[in-house]
């Protein structure tokens, strides 16, 4: 029952012990003669040690239980108080995103005297001509950017950074036949954009379409497609890139 018990036995046991120790008598005996610690007087004293353990040692575990609920009770209100405070992030994060959202709305405008290239103009551009306009889109739009593409561009074609230093890898493919692109395409860019460019994010466009496939698998590994309807509001109608692609907001 714990050290307490051995304690209290040990005490009740210690005292007529000394006692005959100190008086040059024997410490037990089963005689019945007075002067020695008989073994029933040792039987008494381990049944009274007993007796006294019982209850100090039901106090100690109240006791202990006690300190367990206080200590349950702290760890439940600090848990509460943890979830109330990722409540408060989370609704923080929201108010900024939106309020950030609505000020790309109010600075339509300027995005489309900048710059906003025709669908047609993109369909007349070369491939070549197709990444630098992509670039400028993203430099339009707030982010750095530069065009990889050429031999050895290991399936991306521009590399762009937003405010927030969080990079994306983008893979640019121009048609004129109206071809769709498939996942070959996806699969090469989800293998090296973060592998070989370090990139957070990837994306694909084109001013065609996307596969069946293709657009399963993109939604799946959280890569960015932007066909020719999305590019037509990228350009054309000046949304921003994040009013497009689903990206992680630089806030």
């Amino acid at each position: 029952m714990g050290w307490k018990l051995g304690l209290i036995i040990l005490g009740s046991l210690g005292l007529p012990l000394l006692n005959n120790w100190a008086s040059g008598l024997p410490l037990a005996s089963a005689d019945t003669g007075s002067g020695f610690m008989r073994i029933q007087d040792i039987s008494a004293s381990v049944a009274l040690g007993l007796i006294l353990a019982l209850p100090v040692e039901m106090l100690a575990q109240s006791s202990h239980r006690r300190q367990l609920r206080r200590h349950e009770e702290e760890i439940g209100r600090l848990r509460d108080e943890n979830r109330k405070m990722q409540l408060l992030i989370l609704h923080e994060r929201q108010r900024r995103r939106e309020a950030w959202i609505s000020g790309l709305e109010s600075s339509r405008l300027a995005r489309k005297v900048e710059y906003s290239p025709s669908i047609t103009e993109i369909d007349e551009s070369s491939p070549a001509e197709f990444e630098y306009l992509i670039r400028r889109l993203m430099e339009r739009d707030g982010l750095k950017a530069e065009v990889i593409g050429g031999r050895g561009d290991q399936a991306v074609d521009v590399l762009a950074e937003n405010a927030a230093g969080r990079s994306i890898a983008v893979q640019c493919k121009h048609t004129t036949r109206g071809r769709k692109v498939d996942s070959k395409v996806l699969y090469q860019i989800n293998g090296t954009s973060q592998a070989v460019y370090g990139a957070n994010e990837s994306m694909v466009v084109t001013n065609g379409s996307f596969t069946r496939d293709a657009a399963d698998w993109g939604a799946k590994h959280g890569i960015q497609l932007i066909d020719r309807e999305v590019l037509a509001r990228w350009s054309e109608d000046a949304d921003h890139l994040y009013q497009v692609a689903d990206l992680e907001l630089p806030l």
